[in-house]
């Protein structure tokens, strides 16, 4: 189940920047951004490692790009940390080790990245075994849901009105999340009415 979540995370989110798509694995970045990468810059080592993370480039282009990913990471890049972290969880270029693979999701969300947070969030309910566990992914839905993430709110809204997961049930709570999603994915412009339920009361 925990791979099985990384790798829908993995296909969602590891979108190529546009500067990268076409950029040949011989001439990966300017001057300057190589640079910038061997002195240690993080935004740097990430650019340049997304440019010859392509599967046309050379394996050891390739293995350079992970590198450069793990050095970002080191200095507590949140997109690096993100992408490692899925890497770890499904064993892709790396091998296999899902315990690592969540520290640096955790690095990420506590960095502030949203789709790390969510990621988390729903790894831990997927596999909870403790009430910390629970606990830890309200914590990061919720801090995702209050930087503009509708799926998030939407999880929490679904997890209280049925109180899944061996979460209390809590009618007024989803009501809540349920709206809060509504408005996000109005500014979105995003139509969430097939995913919300009908006829939910709050039960005070």
């Amino acid at each position: 189940m925990l791979r099985n979540i990384a790798i829908f995370v993995f296909s969602a989110a590891h979108v190529v920047p546009a500067f990268a798509q076409d950029a040949l694995c011989e001439d990966a970045g300017s001057y300057l951004v190589q640079r910038y990468a061997q002195a240690g810059d993080a935004q740097a080592q990430f650019n340049l490692s997304q440019r010859l993370d392509q599967p046309h480039c050379s394996l050891a282009e390739q293995a350079k790009a992970l590198e450069l990913l793990h050095h970002a990471a080191f200095q507590n890049h949140p997109d690096a940390s993100y992408l490692l972290g899925v890497r770890y969880i499904v064993g892709l270029g790396v091998s296999e080790d899902p315990a690592l693979g969540l520290s640096y999701l955790v690095n990420a969300a506590e960095a502030g990245h949203l789709n790390a947070q969510f990621q988390f969030a729903m790894i831990r309910l997927e596999t909870a075994h403790t009430s910390d566990h629970r606990d830890q992914a309200l914590y990061w839905l919720g801090a995702a849901a209050s930087q503009g993430d509708a799926k998030a709110a939407l999880a929490l809204g679904h997890i209280y009105a049925g109180g899944l997961h061996g979460i209390t049930r809590e009618t007024c709570w989803a009501m809540d999340w349920f709206d809060a999603a509504e408005m996000i994915a109005q500014d979105a412009r995003v139509d969430l009415s097939d995913l919300l339920p009908t006829g939910l009361r709050c039960d005070l």
